[in-house]
């Protein structure tokens, strides 16, 4: 389970389906980069399921980069999502 902590912003646009995630127990770089291409999916409490992938890392301590395939909605974050 992690925590997704932002959306990506850029100055004129918000990208809503790129999220960086903050997975437990994950603290380095290279702990983190175990985790690119894996499955990652959040469930909405109505079951509809969204899925991406993790795509890669932002800084050092272990942050992950998700590319979901439709937008998250804003009550996702800070919700765990499951990283298999």
């Amino acid at each position: 389970m992690a925590d997704p902590i932002g959306i990506i912003v850029n100055y004129h646009i918000a990208y809503t389906k790129a999220v960086f995630v903050i997975v437990p127990g994950i603290t380095t770089k290279k702990d983190a980069a175990r985790l690119i291409g894996h499955k990652a999916v959040w469930t909405d409490p109505k079951g509809v399921k969204y899925v991406g992938t993790v795509s890669g890392l932002h800084g050092r301590k272990g942050t992950l980069k998700v590319k979901f395939r439709s937008p998250l909605p804003p009550t996702a974050l800070a919700k765990p999502i499951n990283i298999a």
